[in-house]
């Protein structure tokens, strides 16, 4: 366009925000809410009016993310508006086929089952991924200071010192402007944000080739023997790889291992009904072919503008934690943003966003990877589905190798709850007890940089429910803190609240009598006494201190904040 027609051009409308958030997944989406749950102005633009329903994507919530779920006011939507119930099965079955033999079975998977554990506020839900955007969508209608703007899509984006300048395009064409103080691009693996900010992504791509399937088989569920299952691993050396269901009736999801990239629905169709093990009727509704990538961004931030999910990390699906991984970036950068833009928050909060995620993502990807070494094809041999001795010999050798292989990826509760930040620039570290956990063995730990063990103070009641929306001094049967504390908090503009807990198996369970915990229910800092000034660990969680954490002295420890001037 000339110069001369661009000066007859009129001048597109302006829209004022706080965050303009790019991409309505569930990242995008959660992190709209975690803004508008505290009052910060956001407009979401995303280019889908709906959700895309031809792929399930990301099927299991876990329970870290249902926490935040819960804080958020929406847990109870998102379990609503899943068409496998809560509770529905917490189990995977490993098999030669569908109608076939069963290899080995794992029960209480993924956090999945609905009897109540101590150790967790909110189980996992099995859901589709649209499933999921559906609830979230729908409750962040009553944000009030949220604006989505469904159907439109980023056509530029550029900043300056104050402020981001997004272009943004309507079905129709028409171009409008939203200037923003920051920008949030949650918009996917190939996020024309981080292109147009020049960060590239490291990493690498698995040569095998998978397809994701969607089908409908009517009848399906009641004519196989494996009882119910969330996912079905499927040992065929001519057809591998695992399916499930996506409701109670006749919709079904698969993903085949090592699909030829130029796969037709007919082979798609033979290939199913090999997996299933018996000519049933089927029709697969959309076919997704894929690879597994594990991508890193190289940095989370370029100035105002910060990427998060997809668009900051890529990884495999086994294990589930690419999406979830995600939903915790947007509650990492959610809080800070609103603690910076509503003033206690300080710049190196927001750079702390980097520090604490992408260590974080990369475990992730080291996780799933792991998982992806021994697949169905590994697994598969062509003696398994036989009924003499040899057979049977067989599959039990296949049992213990599918126990050793597959054991942790089954059971995740030990990465999802036991992986913090305990490097992170805004914790205060110490020498107290600090139990790690494994893959698969949750300890809880409240260390500085992880989550806040759980417990049940009353019936139904979490001790997360009781946390602030700031920050919360836990007092754990000790004496009550000074005035100092409060008086300090409001001279910040920080939200402080004081939370009272005389139970005896606290203490041991904390580690210490105090502590300070952020709204993500991470422990920014804890002891047994309380330092005599507040004010300088205020600053140090809230970021409003410059330190460096290349060298000891400018990271303080829990002693040196804890000792009177």
């Amino acid at each position: 366009m000339s110069a001369a027609s661009r000066a007859a051009q009129p001048a597109p409308d302006v829209v004022e925000t706080d965050v303009v958030v790019v991409g309505g997944g569930p990242v995008g989406l959660t992190l709209a809410h975690e803004l508008g749950s505290r009052g910060i102005d956001v407009v979401l633009i995303e280019p889908r009016t709906e959700p895309d329903r031809s792929s399930p994507r990301c099927k299991q919530v876990n329970p870290r993310s249902m926490e935040h779920f819960r804080r958020l006011g929406i847990a109870d939507a998102v379990r609503a508006a899943s068409e496998l119930p809560f509770g529905w099965s917490d189990s995977a079955v490993f098999c030669t086929s569908l109608t076939g033999h069963q290899i080995e079975r794992f029960d209480g998977v993924f956090a999945l089952s609905d009897v109540p554990r101590s150790e967790l506020p909110e189980p996992a839900q099995w859901t589709a991924q649209y499933r999921l955007e559906a609830a979230l969508r729908e409750t962040l209608a009553d944000r009030p200071t949220v604006t989505a703007r469904y159907g439109e899509r980023v056509v530029d984006v550029e900043q300056d010192g104050t402020s981001v300048h997004v272009t943004v395009e309507d079905a129709e064409g028409h171009r409008s402007l939203v200037r923003g103080r920051y920008l949030a691009a949650a918009d996917g693996g190939r996020s024309g944000v981080r292109r147009t900010l020049g960060i590239p992504l490291g990493g690498r791509t698995h040569a095998i080739p998978n397809l994701q399937a969607v089908f409908d088989a009517p009848g399906l569920g009641e004519r196989h023997p494996q009882g119910r299952a969330v996912q079905y691993w499927v040992l065929n050396p001519e057809v591998s790889g695992l399916l499930g269901r996506l409701d109670t009736a006749d919709s079904w999801w698969a993903i085949i291992i090592g699909a030829p990239l130029d796969a037709t629905p007919g082979w798609t169709e033979q290939a199913l009904r090999t997996m299933v093990g018996a000519d049933v009727p089927i029709q697969v509704r959309s076919q997704d072919p894929w690879t597994a990538r594990m991508l890193i961004a190289d940095r989370y931030r370029d100035g105002r503008c910060f990427l998060l999910g997809d668009a900051a990390h890529l990884n495999p699906p086994w294990g589930g934690f690419g999406a979830n991984t995600g939903i915790g970036d947007a509650v990492d950068l959610g809080w800070k943003l609103a603690a910076h833009l509503s003033g206690w928050g300080g710049e190196q909060l927001l750079d702390s966003y980097e520090a604490e995620r992408r260590p974080v993502a990369a475990a992730a990807i080291a996780e799933a990877e792991r998982n992806m070494a021994v697949l169905t094809p590994e697994l598969a041999r062509p003696d398994l589905d036989g009924d003499g001795p040899a057979a049977h010999d067989a599959r039990l050798a296949a049992a213990d190798a599918v126990r050793r292989a597959k054991t942790s990826e089954m059971y995740t509760s030990g990465f999802v709850l036991g992986t913090g930040c305990p490097e992170s620039p805004r914790v205060v570290p110490d020498d107290r007890p600090a139990p790690a956990s494994e893959t698969s063995v949750y300890r809880p730990s409240a260390a500085p940089g992880m989550r806040l063990p759980h417990l049940w103070p009353a019936p139904g009641e979490s001790l997360y429910d009781r946390l602030g929306p700031g920050l919360t001094l836990l007092e754990v049967g000790a004496s009550p803190a000074s005035e100092s504390w409060r008086s300090a908090a409001a001279r910040r503009g920080l939200p402080l609240q004081v939370l009272r807990l005389n139970r005896p198996d606290a203490h041991a369970l904390f580690g210490a009598r105090y502590l300070l915990v952020r709204p993500d229910a991470l422990v920014a800092w804890r002891d047994d006494e309380l330092p005599a000034d507040p004010g300088p660990l205020l600053d140090h969680v809230r970021g409003a201190v410059h330190i460096d954490p290349a060298t000891d002295a400018d990271r303080p420890s829990a002693a040196h904040l804890s000792r009177a001037d």
